[in-house]
């Protein structure tokens, strides 16, 4: 784990201020997840972007058959006010291609363009000249040629399909707070967002099985308002050097309320920078900040809160098993079979696989040596 000089400081600061003050974080209103399971939460990243196609029905269907608590996902809104499925605002080129070819970098965004639109990209193999993109996660990724980008109502379809009622969605609203950031440009009204995608769940009753996570905590208290019965989750990192700025960044100095983090000044008196107190603030059932950046004291201090920890993005063993044994309650992971792994070897119970072999997405969930081995290639159903 790398050197964290700004966590020092933190506990230090936070404990200095425990023992003059007398206050004790339990003495606090406790958060109170909807959506509980009697599992370790073990979370599909992306579906498991390191075997299938990212954000995809069949990277979802990989996972439901792999047998994960919750399948993770990121999803964008329409032009014409469809909630898809998607990472990125813009088409990546590092993953879509329209009429045969990998798409230009910056050229089709999600958000200014119609379902019917976006339906027209595949999205089924990582593009090999994709440099460190492709050697980090396409190696071990089966293509599934023809693969389309989703709507949430999709997933929630694919889902009730394999008869799997227990099944997690974690679902991200991929927004822009900063106008400095270059998706800012075309970002969806916060609020407009949120209400279609409570919407969708009210519609598919997923409210207990469903859980909004956002680096942009403007959308959390927007749910928190129109549906407090939505379990939220506040994402976190502290990686200015990864070229956008996130919600949690301690800047030196800085007295600003972040734009991110829905009117809050993580750095003053109140928070003295404790990204775990600004989620209790804001009402957060669940903190996942990036995984480098726990700490045990923070995973204790979520927990007096009454709050889960679920770090994102684990995909080694000797680290999995680090934060196992830090107490955190879920992990995301790029790689799920590996996760899968680690907790049955150390008697942690998994949920079972919903296998459905004459769904068009089955592709099977065997990887052996660092390569997939394919039960059945599926793909999208025609249109």
């Amino acid at each position: 784990m790398k050197n964290q000089p700004w966590k020092r400081f933190l506990i230090t600061g936070a404990a200095a201020l425990l023992l003059t003050t007398g206050y004790n974080v339990v003495d606090m209103q406790t958060a109170e997840a909807k959506v509980t399971t009697d599992l370790f939460d073990f979370q599909a990243h992306r579906g498991g972007r390191d075997a299938r196609p990212e954000n995809t029905l069949v990277s979802f269907a990989y996972a439901l058959e792999l047998g994960v608590t919750t399948l993770e996902m990121d999803m964008q809104m329409t032009k014409d006010g469809h909630i898809v499925i998607s990472h990125n605002p813009v088409m990546n080129p590092n993953l879509a291609q329209l009429n045969g070819k990998y798409v230009e970098a910056g050229k089709y965004d999600i958000r200014t363009m119609t379902l019917a639109q976006v339906k027209q990209f595949d999205m089924g193999t990582m593009n090999p000249a994709a440099g460190d993109y492709y050697e980090g996660h396409g190696k071990t990724q089966l293509s599934v040629p023809g693969t389309k980008v989703p709507t949430l109502e999709e997933v929630f379809e694919l889902a009730n399909v394999y008869g799997n009622d227990k099944v997690i969605f974690n679902i991200e609203t991929k927004s822009y707070a900063d106008p400095a950031d270059p998706a800012y440009k075309n970002n969806v009204d916060p609020a407009a967002f949120v209400a279609k995608v409570n919407e969708i769940v009210k519609k598919y009753g997923m409210e207990d099985r469903v859980t909004l996570q956002s680096f942009d905590w403007r959308t959390l208290k927007e749910m928190k308002k129109i549906n407090p019965n939505i379990t939220l989750v506040a994402l976190s990192s502290e990686q200015p050097s990864w070229g956008w700025v996130d919600g949690c960044y301690l800047k030196k100095g800085d007295s600003k309320p972040s734009p991110w983090l829905g009117g809050i000044n993580i750095n003053d008196k109140k928070f003295l920078g404790d990204y775990v107190k600004a989620a209790h603030e804001i009402g957060a059932d669940i903190v996942s900040p990036y995984w480098e950046e726990l700490s045990n004291e923070l995973v204790a201090e979520a927990h007096d809160y009454g709050m889960k920890v679920v770090p994102w993005t684990v995909n080694n063993p000797t680290k999995m098993n680090m934060l196992l044994n830090m107490g955190v309650d879920g992990m995301i992971s790029d790689k799920p079979w590996l996760l899968r792994e680690v907790l049955i070897k150390r008697g942690i119970k998994v949920a079972e696989p919903t296998v459905n072999i004459n769904s068009p997405y089955h592709t099977g969930t065997d990887i052996v040596g660092g390569e997939t081995k394919v039960t059945k290639k599926g793909g999208d159903s025609a249109e």
